[in-house]
């Protein structure tokens, strides 16, 4: 039986994962260019009403499908062949994230321009969300958490939506001051909007060349390329001499 204590420290897990998930740079841009728009009390819930609908949901297929997935295709991920193709993997995620950083601020405003109406918009929110979903580390880590943790599904299904409302709070906080100071704001948001501009992408190749770095160390270990993982052949014997 679960205790508040034993649900204590998954809680606090959880609610650190979505604080540090909810700092999503392109949700925060694409907010920002929106409350320079007409009517950005109907356009910014209708796009976050998206990304909210798609990371839920997402979330939802990752607590059922996880443990399945790992079950299923845990023996051929530890073949050499698997490990091969993970150091080749993680040695160009690596490489990729040393490329510079471009500001891709004109994209984004492009693809909200072009989803005027309030069901393009939730659209746009659902893919922009899909399309950015391998680099949302932290909720791979919070379903993965929720899955081990084997909760009733009331209770993790309130979990993950309590991430997700908190994981959207950034952007519908932006619109709440933005209604209620006006232009007042216009230069604060500006600034925020150049910020986020410049670390949005940065962050990203960072996620990415983390990732690649643990991949490709991990595979170079699994051939006892450091030598520091000891080969230990049929028999017990530490080398085929023995």
């Amino acid at each position: 039986m679960n205790t508040a204590q034993d649900l204590a420290n998954p809680a606090v897990v959880l609610l650190g994962l979505a604080v540090l998930d909810s700092i999503n740079p392109s949700a925060l841009l694409v907010t920002l260019y929106l409350l320079r728009q007409p009517s950005p009390a109907r356009t910014v819930p209708a796009y976050v009403a998206g990304v909210f609908g798609a990371y839920l949901t997402i979330g939802v297929l990752l607590v059922l499908g996880f443990d399945a997935l790992l079950t299923r295709f845990a023996d051929a991920l530890r073949t050499p062949g698997a490990y091969a193709a993970q150091g080749v993997l993680g040695a160009a995620m690596l490489l990729y994230s040393f490329k510079p950083a471009r500001r891709d601020s004109a994209a984004v405003e492009e693809r909200a321009a072009g989803a005027a109406t309030i069901a393009g918009l939730f659209a746009l929110g659902a893919a922009v969300t899909v399309a950015e979903i391998t680099t949302a580390l932290p909720y791979f880590a919070a379903t993965g958490l929720l899955t081990y943790l084997q909760w009733p599904t009331y209770q993790w299904l309130a979990a993950l939506v309590i991430y997700n409302l908190i994981f959207v709070t950034p952007p519908l906080a932006l619109l709440v001051i933005s209604q209620l100071l006006g232009r007042r704001m216009d230069a604060r948001m500006a600034a925020l909007r150049s910020r986020l501009e410049r670390m949005g992408q940065e962050a990203a190749l960072w996620i990415i060349g983390i990732i690649g770095f643990y991949l490709l160390v991990d595979a170079l270990a699994f051939f006892n390329f450091f030598g520091l993982v000891e080969v230990t052949h049929p028999g017990g014997a530490g080398s085929p001499a023995e």
